[in-house]
């Protein structure tokens, strides 16, 4: 179990515990000892989407799968609210819960290490009043150099994070795709561009201000002028499991309000 810091949520976790003892399940800390000495089958994560895609990291990297219970305003990845937790674990239990996979993506830096995100590889400006340019080959083929204050690759399942505020599309995370979109660009015809899982993207900084990559969120590194990272889709999908209770149309309109508007 993956949890969200708020004090709220400790009612939830206890709760949560008690009834899956009772359904035949044992819960453990994911970050905990136990857990370490015993690998989960299932990560859980308790709280809004961004608890989720902590667990989503845990979970895609011991290769087991994951579910959200939401205590966010919202969820669009946490789709169990606490009421349906009974039904959860039934479904859980006769092996009735539903599968997605996930596509995800891969950062790889100058030393030869990779980052593993869910939602998206971002290329930012370190010096707020400056902008950066950014050269970029797809397949190792010139594309363009971007003016901006950065680059977006996201995921299906990140074209509704930083990469909408950015004026990215909403794709359905059931497709494959990897989606580059510039972050406030210093040109007209500077749009956002989305290409097949296949491609490998490099991105190098064309200029001596430098560029912060960040992954999900979690910074990575930095990048001085003539040094790349080339962004490729991930080698293994994130598994969640599922209810069934939001398709992508209905999720999507919850999460921006369309039910309201």
């Amino acid at each position: 179990v993956v949890l969200d810091g708020r004090e709220d949520v400790e009612q939830v976790v206890g709760n949560f515990a008690a009834r899956a003892t009772d359904a035949g399940f044992a819960t453990v800390d994911a970050y905990g000892r136990e857990a370490e000495e015993t690998p989960p089958e299932l990560i859980i994560g308790i709280g809004g989407d961004g608890t989720l895609l902590r667990a989503a990291h845990l979970a895609h990297q011991i290769d087991v799968p994951v579910i959200g219970i939401n205590l966010g305003t919202v969820g669009y990845l946490t789709e169990v609210e606490p009421e349906n937790i009974d039904e959860m674990l039934r479904l859980l239990a006769e092996g009735r819960l539903g599968t997605h996979s996930r596509m995800t993506v891969a950062a790889e830096i100058p030393d030869g290490s990779m980052l593993h995100g869910i939602n998206d590889v971002v290329m930012e400006k370190v010096i707020s009043q400056r902008v950066v340019q950014i050269s970029v080959e797809v397949n190792e083929e010139f594309f363009n150099t971007f003016r901006a204050d950065g680059l977006i690759v996201a995921t299906p399942l990140g074209s509704t994070a930083y990469s909408l505020s950015a004026g990215g599309p909403v794709v359905d995370p059931e497709l494959d795709a990897l989606i580059m979109t510039p972050v406030a660009p210093h040109s007209l015809m500077s749009r956002p561009t989305v290409f097949t899982p296949a491609t490998g993207l490099r991105f190098t900084v064309a200029t001596e201000r430098q560029v912060r990559v960040n992954v999900d969120g979690r910074a990575g590194v930095v990048l001085d002028e003539g040094e790349s990272v080339i962004v490729r889709a991930g080698v293994r999908p994130v598994r969640f499991l599922t209810m069934g209770s939001y398709p992508f149309p209905q999720a999507a309109r919850h999460q921006f309000g369309l039910d309201h508007a």
